[in-house]
């Protein structure tokens, strides 16, 4: 389970990156942003590949000032198999801050896979 990162350019735009990682069966996974530049969020989404049994995807912005600056984005909602998160336009991730996606483990031989879509700036 490592998570890959792929940036391609885009005429006009800063990079496009993409995370993305998959679990493995009835696993809990965190897919992380790395934190090594300033970054736009734009979008999330996690697939498992059936229906889950588990308490909700959560997204949380990690800051890099301190922990007590950490903010929950968003928790999905139990048991859904596809859970998409439209980032606010205004969601910017410093250098050093990170996106955690966690997705529950689901049960029986469901994985899941997350990806997330950011903008370099």
């Amino acid at each position: 389970m490592a998570i890959v990162k792929v940036s391609n350019g885009m005429k006009g735009r800063g990079n496009l990156n993409t995370y993305t990682q998959a679990s493995a069966a009835n696993t809990a996974q965190t897919c992380s942003t790395d934190g090594g530049q300033v970054e736009k969020l734009l979008w999330v989404a996690v697939k498992y590949s059936a229906a889950p049994t588990q308490t909700g995807v959560t997204i949380t912005l990690n800051s890099a000032t301190a922990s007590n600056y950490d903010t929950l984005l968003v928790t999905g909602t139990a048991n859904v198999q596809s859970t998409v998160y439209l980032a606010d336009p205004n969601i910017i991730l410093r250098k050093g801050d990170t996106l955690d996606v966690v997705a529950p483990a689901a049960g029986g031989v469901i994985t899941s896979a997350v990806s997330i879509f950011t903008e370099a700036l």
